[in-house]
């Protein structure tokens, strides 16, 4: 059963076959933003009250889907059992077709898509009066497909979307859950790590390791790096920077480099909307998953170390 709203059951009960629907794509991405789409012929604003699926990306709120790239799709199949179904989206992006300020295609291929989470909606609206007028919002929306990113393929004209149902993660699972090797394969900040990455409190309880501060574009800042008004530690290599001001407020990504000096830090992927002088930043530490400075001895953390540091490599074991 997929959670309709009571209109959207009535008008289903009472045997009506006349009825606009259109398309809505929601694209949850990992780090904070999350696009919508509508693929009809113009943008759609949708009460809360069109979504009755409490697990839908869009419940409990107001919704603007941006009339948006044209998209065409694959059908999709409903089974009994736990088959993993797949969804294609076949994505038209235009020059003047933007994510932030990057092309939709150019969005995709530095990974701006990499492992969104992406929703799949039809909105039902009765016929039009005399074929004109705003759609009427009365009826409600069903949600069709939910998934995660897993190829992205882009051609010379078309973006291609390949989508997975969340059952597809059962088949990815590491078993069993710990493996013997030599670095940490314990989740920097987990439960298991133990270690508090905004106050730099190790997993013991030990205090004094690198925890959350902000930091403030200078200029010379881009979307793919930031100047740094004040100096970084290296301790926040592969950590995570969330904008605190700007654009770019609520968003995150992962530091990939600090340069020589600590003025300088470069990101895994960019921003998606420009960075101006005095923007604001809060990074939080990373980890190389070592016992070595950039890992758990800096942390003061080695009694929560997850490795085996001195396990023989594989050619050795006997």
């Amino acid at each position: 059963m997929r959670p309709c709203t009571p209109a959207l059951s009535a008008f289903f009960a009472g045997a009506n076959y006349d009825a606009i629907i259109i398309d809505l794509y929601t694209f949850a991405l990992t780090s904070g933003e999350t696009l919508r789409y509508a693929a009809g012929s113009t943008a759609l604003a949708l009460p809360a009250s069109c979504f009755a699926d409490p697990n839908s990306l869009n419940y409990g709120a107001q919704q603007n889907f941006a009339l948006g790239p044209r998209f065409g799709r694959s059908k999709i199949s409903t089974k009994i059992g736990v088959e993993p179904a797949e969804l294609e989206i076949d994505v038209l992006a235009g020059a003047t077709d933007l994510v932030g300020t990057f092309p939709f295609a150019e969005a995709v291929r530095v990974g701006v898509f990499d492992g969104a989470t992406v929703e799949l909606d039809r909105f039902f609206a009765p016929p039009q009066t005399g074929g004109s007028g705003a759609l009427s919002t009365s009826l409600g929306c069903l949600t069709w497909f939910y998934g995660r990113v897993a190829e992205c393929d882009i051609g010379r004209s078309q973006v291609s979307i390949k989508v997975k149902s969340l059952m597809k993660l059962l088949a990815t699972q590491q078993m069993p859950r710990r493996l013997y090797q030599a670095s940490c394969n314990f989740v920097f900040g987990d439960a298991m790590c133990g270690y508090n990455r905004v106050t730099g409190t190790a997993g013991s309880g030990t205090t004094g390791g690198p925890g959350q501060v902000t930091v403030t574009a200078a200029a010379g800042s881009s979307q793919g790096g930031l100047v740094l008004a004040a100096t970084l530690s290296t301790n926040y290599i592969e950590g995570t920077i969330t904008g605190a001001t700007g654009q770019n407020t609520g968003y995150s990504r992962t530091v990939q480099g600090i340069g020589a000096g600590g003025t300088t830090l470069g990101l895994f992927k960019p921003w998606l909307y420009p960075v101006a002088a005095g923007d604001t930043f809060t990074v939080l530490a990373g980890c190389d998953h070592t016992t070595g400075s950039g890992g758990c001895a800096g942390r003061n953390n080695l009694a929560r170390f997850g490795g085996f540091p001195y396990i023989p490599p594989p050619e050795a074991a006997f």
